[in-house]
């Protein structure tokens, strides 16, 4: 973190970066979620009193991957074991003061001590720092939701719309994706697709479309080719429309 003066003296401070070669050495290429974009900067706090009222302290890695940055994020209403976005300004997607945010609000945790987390948790280590995790692993679920595994051993109970494709393997060349959102607690869209649009990768099967890089069923919006259930027929311009997980209505204003 610099002196506000040092900071005033750097040349690329604030501008937009591919890399850290495009900042100045002390400032490094971060992404940032809220603006969906990266730029140059430094750490902007190191404790919970740097930030704005409703703020907190978070560590998060600079585009390199190696480099670490602290910065203010909106204490929000997400309790722990729910779902967050980090770095938000929203507070509907923020975790509660005393949480922090990797995926899932969990509160810190140390490393080979799982008394350190409740039950239903485990440890999550990473370089921003260990923090509680969700695992319904070895435990019953309600009613209508299986245990789904979410990535880096967070599981939740959830009921599956789409093709339950972590029971049922997806065919040659597919991958199962399992998509979950905050404002849908208990809820995962699952579906099989295959890469597009990159070097190497195959044309899409018939019956779909490529959109941002997946193969997805194609449909119409009059309802002539309807989607699964809990999935919606949306398109965007100069694209074909293809099935998407039926959620806007729920998402956040």
């Amino acid at each position: 973190m610099l002196h506000p003066v040092e900071r005033e003296g750097t040349l690329t401070y604030g501008r937009e970066c591919q890399n850290d070669s495009d900042c100045d050495p002390r400032l490094r290429c971060f992404f940032s979620m809220v603006l969906q974009s990266s730029y140059c900067t430094d750490s902007r706090c190191m404790t919970d009193k740097e930030c704005p009222e409703g703020f907190s302290c978070q560590t998060y890695t600079a585009d390199d991957e190696r480099a670490l940055l602290k910065a203010c994020s909106r204490v929000g209403d997400r309790k722990e074991g729910e779902e967050c976005e980090v770095l938000t300004v929203e507070s509907d997607s923020g975790c509660e003061r005393g949480l922090l945010c990797q995926g899932w609000c969990g509160r810190p945790c140390t490393p080979g001590s799982p008394a350190t987390c409740p039950e239903g948790f485990f440890c999550h280590a990473s370089r921003e720092g260990a923090v509680c995790q969700p695992t319904c692993e070895g435990r019953a679920c309600p009613d209508g939701q299986r245990c789904i595994d979410v990535g880096g051993k967070r599981s939740v109970c959830a009921q599956v719309h789409g093709t339950d494709c972590q029971a049922v393997a997806c065919g040659p060349g597919q991958d199962c994706s399992a998509r979950t959102y905050p404002w849908a607690p208990g809820e995962v869209w699952m579906q099989c697709s295959q890469t597009c649009e990159l070097e190497g990768k195959p044309p899409c099967p018939e019956g779909t479309a490529c959109a941002v890089h997946r193969c997805r069923p194609v449909c119409s919006p009059d309802g002539g080719a309807p989607c699964a259930e809990r999935f919606e027929c949306t398109s965007h311009p100069n694209q074909p429309a293809v099935c998407a997980p039926d959620v806007a209505d729920q998402s956040p204003p």
